[in-house]
């Protein structure tokens, strides 16, 4: 039986309740880290890494600290402005998926143009990952700014995995596309905050999103209804495939926490969103121990 863990995008604050997610489910008997393929979109990727390499997953506490500089976003309200731009140009290429890499490119264009940190103060964040070698069956995602073409970066690539986590995780307009073999890329989510349908070919697909996946009535953000709607769509294709999935998703303590999402890109909320994680992982071991391990293999 092959299983994948897919992990999504949600700026700092969702990397670290995500990290502390696993933490909290591996503590309770769930323990992730024996997934086949690990995909991680944007912060999701910084935490598939981690996980697939066997590293202490509360080490992400040291990505989730404030970058420096005057024009770096501190909080969610530095940040407001790009992410409607992002999750409007989601909706819209959700509605019209003919049109979605031009649509892509189009915010790609303006995310090359912004004014933001420098590529090198970015790449100065992920550090710690140049050298490391690539976890077998880990990918991240991301997405061209010239062409908004998607792509999986893997063992099989021959990038630095510094270079391709920065990728995945620049928020265009927030943080700078990262320069990758002559070409400008930027955050995998643009696609989509999980990206969940490269996980085909499983038999089990277990998917974390630090969003909801269903509009709850108070949460009433422009489009997020329409990328809620393609998030949903393909999961449901796995399911129609004949694999089981599992969606995780935000509890009550953590939509607390993130606004129900506006918050996510508030560093000053990222180290409680790890407790938020680890709390919530706790509680649902014993149900996703259940639902990851086949009933006639050993946990």
């Amino acid at each position: 039986m092959r299983r994948a863990l897919v992990l999504g995008g949600g700026g700092p604050v969702g990397l670290a309740w995500e990290a502390g997610l696993l933490s909290g489910l591996g503590r309770g008997g769930a323990d992730l880290a024996n997934a086949d393929k690990v995909i991680g979109t944007s912060a999701g990727a910084a935490v598939g890494y981690l996980l697939a390499s066997g590293a202490d997953l509360s080490g992400v506490l040291s990505l989730v600290a404030p970058p420096s500089g005057a024009q770096s976003p501190q909080s969610a309200a530095n940040a407001a402005d790009p992410m409607e731009e992002l999750i409007a140009v989601m909706a819209e290429s959700a509605l019209h998926p003919q049109d979605a890499a031009r649509l892509r490119a189009q915010l790609g264009s303006r995310a090359v143009a912004a004014h933001t940190m420098s590529e090198a103060s970015w790449l100065e964040r992920f550090q710690a990952f140049a050298g490391a070698a690539w976890p077998p069956g880990f990918a991240c995602t991301t997405v061209d700014t010239a062409d908004g073409a998607f792509q999986v970066w893997d063992q099989s690539c021959g990038i630095g995995l510094d270079r391709a986590l920065a990728s995945s995780c620049a928020v265009p307009v927030v943080f700078p596309p990262v320069t990758i073999k002559g070409r400008r890329w930027m955050d995998g989510g643009v696609r989509d905050f999980l990206n969940a349908d490269i996980a085909t070919g499983h038999d089990v697909v277990l998917a974390v999103s630090c969003v909801l996946l269903e509009n709850p009535g108070e949460f009433a953000r422009p489009g997020m209804n329409a990328v809620m709607g393609a998030t949903r769509d393909r999961l449901d294709a796995l399911r129609a495939g004949g694999i089981k999935v599992e969606a995780v998703v935000p509890n009550e303590e953590m939509l607390q926490l993130s606004g129900s999402g506006i918050h996510l890109m508030d560093y000053s909320r990222a180290a409680a969103a790890y407790g938020v994680g680890e709390r919530q992982g706790e509680a649902a071991a014993s149900e996703l121990r259940a639902f990851w391990h086949h009933p006639a293999e050993p946990e």
